[in-house]
């Protein structure tokens, strides 16, 4: 659960993570209550990620980090649809620009993986919940736009519920390496165009060396990126909220 108080409790726990703690100190980013850690008895909304995902052998602490002056988005449709790999680089030689990346990051999410309860192969978290994890932490740099961009419709920019509007109709995953478990998980995501009710994002999860592949301080350890995806959502307007969930 994530409320005010266990707020704080988080924010010592992830202190404790020398990585973790270095994104924390950031002057860039505020840490916020992670809304999908809220229970919601009343719809039963969330209940995958304030408790199924919230036990000692899940993912027992997320904590998500807000930037404080968002990026702003394309006004149109990025050139390319997946993440640009080596392969995708070729065309970029002749003028065709590259598709914004997830840095700066809108949203960045800490999650502590607690072990087995995510695993698919040994040590290993399953391909799904990955994707899982990219998508919530989408939704939650989705909401942070939507709110400012709805502020002048029909939905009040300070609604709780906004959450429950916004809608993946397309997610793309490249996964690139495997994510291990027990281990600290980062992933950034950053909106990077809106057309209307229609959004892109994209996302990276990332983690440090598995133990034995760089060295023991901070600075020797690289970040590496586990996994890379691209988004296309939409904001459903209130009238049809309903609807959109048949």
């Amino acid at each position: 659960m994530s409320t005010p108080e266990t707020l704080v409790s988080t924010i010592a726990h992830f202190r404790n993570h020398t990585w973790a703690n270095t994104l924390l100190s950031s002057p860039d980013y505020n840490p916020i209550i992670t809304d999908s850690r809220l229970p919601k008895p009343a719809t039963g909304e969330d209940a995958f990620f304030s408790q199924t995902m919230a036990t000692p052998s899940t993912i027992p602490h997320v904590l998500t980090l807000r930037r404080r002056q968002l990026t702003f988005p394309l006004s149109h449709p990025p050139s390319s649809w997946l993440p640009i790999t080596k392969q995708d680089a070729a065309p970029q030689k002749s003028g065709v620009p590259a598709l914004p990346g997830a840095t700066p990051a809108d949203i960045i999410v800490l999650y502590d993986l607690g072990g087995a309860g995510i695993a698919g192969h040994p040590s290993t978290v399953h391909g799904g919940l990955v994707a899982t994890l990219i998508d919530e932490a989408m939704s939650f740099a989705m909401a942070a736009h939507a709110a400012s961009s709805l502020s002048s419709s029909t939905v009040p920019a300070n609604d709780k519920t906004l959450r429950g509007r916004l809608f993946t109709s397309q997610l793309d995953v490249r996964y690139k390496k495997p994510v291990v478990t027990p281990q600290l998980l980062v992933v950034r995501a950053r909106v990077i165009a809106r057309v209307g009710r229609k959004y892109w994002v994209r996302a990276q999860a990332i983690q440090e060396d598995e133990a034995g592949a760089g060295g023991h301080l901070e600075w020797t350890k690289r970040k590496v990126v586990k996994a890379d995806a691209m988004a296309f959502w939409i904001v459903v307007p209130p009238e049809k909220e309903e609807e959109a969930k048949l």
